[in-house]
């Protein structure tokens, strides 16, 4: 996932599995998230979130080793053996694999409580935030700005919020739909921000998919039933599409 950081002509590079892990790690930094809230508040819905963290995480992680054209030769772990603080793909890693281990001491009651939430929540928050900025730095596609830094966090949160929902946690629909109404903002800003010729590429491409996922996300407001599948789809659809769409270069290159 790191080798079309500065190939001015690497085309398109990201296709089914990648697309997948960028669903799958908003959930899974989502659901880290609020099983970090959750243990800091006390909650006792603590413990079934933090096994869900744990799986949405591994099964993550799992796309990620299993795309990899080197997986066999696990050519990856440099990434944890190398200090890369400019990379936001280093800070993913990080992120996601210290999230793994505290959330699994937390699920295993093994060590202080309080810390490991703490530690948590931190290390989620770095798993939220690095999907986007891993786009937003890329400067040689020019569809991946920086809004995207604030798009993906909101999104993998809705994610997260629509599983709780689903899961019948009274606590997350109003969360749920503030956070979505702020993602579909920015959404609906983001053409915006591209250049006259990006912004012709998104609608060519994508155009008609983008606006059916903003209505779509609109519908979270309506009825209470529909509510996490709308919002599920929508925070899903508009990161696959933007990632997708985004690998386009433009500009004469």
């Amino acid at each position: 996932m790191t080798e079309f950081y500065g190939l001015p002509n690497a085309g398109e590079f990201w296709h089914g599995t990648n697309l997948l892990h960028f669903i799958l790690v908003g959930l899974a930094g989502g659901m880290a998230f609020l099983a970090s809230l959750l243990h800091l508040g006390g909650h006792g819905e603590a413990r079934r979130y933090t096994l869900w963290a744990l799986v949405l995480i591994a099964l993550d992680l799992f796309v990620l080793w299993a795309e990899s054209p080197a997986r066999f030769r696990f050519s990856h772990v440099w990434l944890f053996l190398s200090f890369h603080p400019t990379s936001p793909i280093w800070w993913g890693s990080w992120g996601l694999a210290l999230s793994f281990l505290t959330a699994g001491l937390l699920y295993l009651g093994r060590g202080p409580r309080k810390p490991l939430a703490w530690g948590l929540l931190a290390f989620s928050l770095v798993a939220l935030a690095y999907p986007g900025m891993a786009l937003a730095v890329n400067l040689n596609r020019p569809l991946w700005n920086a809004l995207l830094a604030g798009l993906f966090p909101l999104t993998a949160l809705v994610l997260g919020l629509g599983v709780a929902v689903l899961l019948k946690s009274p606590w997350a629909l109003y969360p749920l739909r503030i956070l979505l109404g702020a993602s579909l903002l920015l959404a609906f800003l983001y053409p915006l921000t591209l250049s006259l010729e990006g912004r012709a590429h998104l609608l060519e491409e994508g155009g008609v998919i983008y606006g059916l996922l903003l209505a779509l996300g609109l519908g979270a407001f309506w009825k209470k039933s529909l509510a996490p599948w709308a919002a599920l789809l929508a925070a899903a659809g508009l990161r696959t599409l933007l990632v997708a769409v985004g690998q386009w270069q433009g500009l004469g290159l």
